[in-house]
């Protein structure tokens, strides 16, 4: 997800240089001089193209090209997470579907991947009808890949059950999806700021304490924002043909102001699937638009059921969507991943906070009409998306020097390439952190995977 991050010089979150990450973007600086993990100059070569490919068959639906693309948009936004939104991207995934029926899905499973060498990547759980249909269609995916070395990124817990417990392969946490509540950030923007003495600060928490820098550094964002007259409104049918310009030519200028190597899951095409997309348009004082925030809708998997592993980091947030006493737990949900939240260079500071904030409280007035309607109706969650955890777990079939060795891996590759910055930004909006994992055969993902997935998200 594109967000530029304006920080403060007083905020935790500052940095030198100006963060500006893109939806699954790392940046790598610099040639590789070193590729062992214990080594203090580790870095990773990304222009070695020594993978050799490794034929796989071609059963069931191999390219994009074969497939009806308006088919598998309306597929992602009813059954699809966050990372599923992916594949629309058609130069970039590989679509597969399951050449016959599989129980407990009404319809043929779809996956979609990526291919780097003799590896291939799947990314996000697959499209299906109910969590029944997950290890058959699984077992279906893995034999049509056979020959390959796969790896399944960023799937839930029902998924990572699944791989884990009924096809015995390793599983590890190291990475999140953020979740939004609007009606929190709502609270917490509006509530007043106090003033306290410095004693009373002192006794506070070091979590409490960041957490309160944190809601400062939004709040006086969104107050620059407001003193620049910056305005914000949901676009309504067709845009004007200059408003697409303006912003097209935005997105191309937003594009030459990033520096280093780009690596994401996916890149800002701001028309691609208008047919499912939402579209809020920053505006300067004379009405040129400055910035814009998407909005897709995703199926919602906060409540699915699952065996929650506590050696799990998981934040139990008082105001989490599922502690919510004005919505039962098991309350159906909407939602929506901000697909891509981008303030063009000549956009004053806080114009991505004034975006998403203006989004959230939008919805948050949906919700309150069909409140006082007296409407039975979906509640509304958000997403950003995935984000990395900043440390890995092993969750199933790893254990001893594997994971000492795989640790130490993650923690230099994302402290080379900046992956938990992304997470500081998210956190002005008390995002929540959902679990999510990577899983693949036991031994079947080392450094070189990790080269080979990474060159698969260059840019």
């Amino acid at each position: 997800m594109a967000i530029d991050t304006p920080t403060s010089p007083m905020s935790p979150l500052s940095s030198s240089t100006e963060l500006d990450s893109d939806e699954g973007a790392m940046y790598l600086n610099g040639a590789s001089h070193s590729s062992d993990p214990d080594d203090e100059h580790f870095t990773l070569d990304l222009d070695d193209s020594s993978d050799e490919s490794t034929p796989v068959s071609e059963a069931g639906t191999d390219a994009a090209s074969t497939f009806d693309k308006a088919s598998i948009a309306e597929l992602v936004a009813q059954y699809g997470s966050s990372s599923a939104t992916a594949w629309l991207e058609f130069s970039r995934y590989k679509i597969w579907q399951a050449p016959a029926p599989i129980g407990g899905s009404s319809f043929p499973p779809v996956q979609g991947f990526m291919r780097q060498g003799p590896w291939i990547f799947a990314w996000g759980n697959p499209l299906v009808s109910t969590p029944a249909a997950l290890e058959a269609t699984a077992r279906a995916f893995v034999q049509y890949a056979a020959g390959a070395r796969v790896v399944w990124a960023c799937v839930d817990h029902a998924m990572e059950e699944v791989l884990g417990e009924k096809l015995g392969w390793s599983t590890v946490h190291c990475i999140y999806e953020d979740v939004v509540d609007p009606r929190r950030v709502i609270e917490v923007v509006e509530a007043p700021e106090k003033k306290t003495k410095r004693l009373v600060t002192n006794a506070k928490g070091k979590e409490d304490r960041e957490h309160d820098e944190i809601v400062r550094d939004l709040k006086k964002n969104l107050r620059r924002a407001e003193k620049a007259n910056i305005s914000i409104e949901e676009a309504h049918g067709d845009l004007k043909a200059a408003d697409r310009e303006a912003i097209e030519k935005g997105v191309a200028d937003w594009r030459k102001h990033r520096h280093g190597l780009q690596i994401a899951s996916t890149t800002l095409q701001p028309w691609l699937d208008q047919e499912h997309r939402r579209y809020w348009i920053a505006r300067d004082s004379q009405g040129k638009p400055i910035g814009i925030l998407i909005l897709t809708p995703v199926h919602n998997h906060l409540h699915s059921d699952h065996k929650h592993d506590d050696s799990i980091p998981h934040p139990e947030h008082p105001e989490h969507p599922s502690h919510s006493s004005k919505h039962p737990e098991h309350a159906p949900c909407v939602a929506y991943q901000i697909k891509n939240a981008v303030s063009f260079p000549d956009a004053p500071k806080g114009t991505s906070e004034k975006l998403i904030y203006s989004m959230l409280c939008d919805l948050d007035a949906e919700q309150n009409r069909r409140d006082k309607a007296g409407e039975k109706h979906d509640r509304i969650t958000v997403t950003f998306g995935i984000s990395a955890a900043d440390k890995m777990s092993a969750t199933h079939h790893l254990g001893g020097w594997k994971v000492t060795a795989l640790s130490k891996t993650y923690a230099k590759i994302a402290k080379a390439t900046g992956l938990i910055n992304r997470l500081e930004f998210r956190r002005k909006f008390e995002s929540i952190h959902e679990p999510m994992f990577v899983c693949y055969p036991e031994d079947g993902f080392g450094l070189d995977g990790v080269k080979a997935l990474l060159r698969a998200l260059k840019k």
